[in-house]
């Protein structure tokens, strides 16, 4: 698992700062990302498509009607190049290293997947390599079955060695993937034939399918001792590959051309090429497709909150709800005591509480005094929306319909009063005889976003008694302190954080591990503890009975308030509209490329 913790929100795939580097990949990692299990997803769509839509997973996963044979690989008409604007060229070209979103695009386009993703509701499918899976009756088996008919671009079939190579590679120490953790869970792979692959987990995981959308690599090209993964020619021009495109050309620092893959097995594209068009400066990307000279770009959050979302004629908008939201968060711990939330055994351990959050009452009169619909018109522009739970509304199978806490100042003081916090000298400031009601509130300078929010949160916490004291400073110092869990309150985002609440380690005591858990607030309880667990181990890995439990965990949660949610994040892709068949959802955008083309 990887968590980016970054300048502009808390994700989950760079901060992993300290615990040697496994935290430094870890907390937040500004609108750019966290990878947990899943591999990152582009988004879009001008017509939403609708979260139900498709139909989740059984336990037996089978291909859906209409896409079970490889169809006749006839030539397609010519349909052009579409030109993709990305901020920065790629930073590498291998899968197994490259992770920004140049290099993501060409993964995307290149390299076949053992598992798929529904565009609408995120859960894994077998739209990609495995045709089917079977799941054995304790969780920790999954038997693939792999479709035939599928080649690299120099002949050799994609087969069961490949999916073994590339994780057999991903797992060993020496090849130092960024994603090694997608191979964290699992404890073997077999290969039997050149057709099934069986995947042994560590212990039994539904969530562990997302960690088996790595790419795929042809292991017929590289050494089996993985020797040449850092030096093999394919890494700077991949010419081997299995995906709806063949590498063509990279320019650095201008380009990078793929060209359609005429024998894709799903059908080849009717565009001709994409086209990554290097525009380092975000309003010349948007000009750009403003004015037709690319075709595609993407806008994240920071985006549209400081231009707002492009309108021309010549081209359709969907914004969506991003992967990620920015939330307050409580320790729920003493911070000049850090302790971990289990002992080597697995035992639980008492927790000394924050002297002021430690109290319910108080969090729930924070949640109270705070208006946050005027902080996201304020600091989000509108392009936020409101969010009350950590699971996102486009995971729909799981998502707890929870009400908003209401802004009552009123009801908050009166709170505070019957948790001993008065103001007897009319100064202000709230105390419990002599200790005053004085917290720090923290966040990283180089979010310009989050530090309006922490200003705005301030101010109001001071109209309501708060003594707040504001830390604004360098990420490091902030991820540091969040991770050691010395911090009152923080005002941090999550990104990346996946389709499956599965992939959300906030919760679980098993991750209240100072310096190293992302359960930094402390938050400890023993029925979430098992519900989380349950939900994850669950046999069958049905969706309606995962989900019934993980809403009420959310219940459990909004009760507690170890986070107050300030604000979901909206994203959106912007394309030519003379483009039709494009129709991403917000877990994916180019499953279906091969039936783009011009109108």
């Amino acid at each position: 698992m990887t968590i980016a913790y970054e300048t502009s929100s808390v994700t989950r795939s760079d901060l992993m700062v300290t615990a040697a580097l496994a935290v430094v990949v870890l907390l937040l990692a500004a609108f750019y990302g966290w990878r947990w299990w899943n591999s990152p997803q582009a988004v879009a769509l001008a017509t939403p498509v609708a979260t139900q839509a498709a139909s989740p997973p059984t336990p037996v996963a089978t291909l859906p009607t209409g896409l079970g044979a490889v169809p006749l690989l006839t030539p397609p008409p010519s349909g052009g190049d579409l030109r993709e604007a990305v901020a920065a060229d790629a930073i590498g070209l291998n899968p197994l290293f490259a992770g920004d979103p140049a290099g993501s695009r060409v993964a995307d386009l290149l390299y076949p997947r053992l598992v798929g993703q529904d565009p609408s509701g995120g859960f894994p499918v077998p739209t990609e390599l495995a045709q089917r899976w079977e799941v054995s009756p304790d969780g920790r088996v999954y038997t693939f079955t792999l479709r035939s008919g599928v080649a690299w671009s120099d002949g050799t079939p994609v087969s069961a060695a490949d999916v073994k190579f590339t994780y057999d590679a991903l797992a060993d120490a020496r090849v130092q993937s960024p994603f090694r953790d997608r191979a964290a869970a699992i404890a073997a792979i077999d290969t039997p034939d050149a057709h099934t692959v069986v995947v042994t987990l560590r212990s039994p995981s539904c969530s562990a399918l997302f960690s088996l959308r790595q790419p795929l690599l042809p292991s017929h090209r590289y050494a089996p001792d993985f020797s040449d993964l850092q030096t093999n020619p394919l890494n700077a021009a991949p010419s081997v590959s299995a995906g709806p495109f063949r590498f063509a050309e990279h320019r650095p620092g201008e380009r990078i051309v793929l060209a359609r893959d005429d024998q894709y097995w799903k059908g080849a594209p009717r565009l001709d090429r994409w086209v990554l068009q290097v525009i380092p400066d975000a309003a010349a990307r948007r000009q750009a497709v403003e004015s037709g000279t690319v075709d595609l770009v993407t806008l994240d959050p920071p985006e549209i909150v400081q231009y707002g979302l492009p309108a021309s004629p010549q081209i359709a908008v969907y914004d969506y709800p991003a992967d990620g939201y920015t939330v307050l968060a409580f320790n729920l711990a003493d911070p000049a005591n850090p302790q971990p939330g289990r002992d080597a055994a697995g035992a639980a351990i008492d927790q000394p509480p924050h002297p002021i959050l430690g109290d319910g009452a108080v969090r729930q009169a924070i949640a109270e005094a705070l208006d946050i619909p005027r902080l996201l018109d304020e600091v989000w522009q509108g392009q936020g929306y409101p969010l009350n739970s950590y699971v996102l509304p486009t995971v729909g199978w799981a998502a707890a319909d929870l009400s908003n806490v209401l802004h009552d100042p009123a009801r908050a003081g009166r709170r505070l009063e019957e948790a001993g916090w008065s103001d007897p000298d009319g100064d202000g400031i709230r105390a419990a005889g002599d200790r005053p009601l004085r917290l720090t509130l923290q966040t990283n300078e180089d979010n310009p976003l989050r530090v309006q929010l922490a200003e705005r949160i301030a101010a109001q916490l001071r109209a309501a008694g708060f003594q707040i004291d504001l830390a604004v400073g360098p990420f490091e110092e902030v991820s540091a302190a969040l991770l050691d869990q010395r911090f009152d309150l923080a005002v941090i985002g999550w990104e990346n954080v996946g389709a499956d609440p599965a992939l959300s380690p906030f919760w679980h005591s098993r991750e209240d591990r100072p310096g190293a858990g992302f359960n930094v607030t402390s938050f400890h309880d023993a029925e979430v503890d098992g519900r989380l667990d349950a939900a994850d181990q669950m046999p069958g890995c049905g969706l309606d009975e995962r989900g019934a439990l993980y809403r009420q965990v959310q219940e459990q949660l909004a009760q507690s308030h170890p986070y107050i949610f300030l604000a979901g994040h909206k994203a959106a892709w912007v394309y030519a509209n003379r483009w039709q068949g494009i129709a991403p959802g917000p877990w994916g955008l180019t499953y279906n490329v091969e039936a783009w083309a011009l109108k």
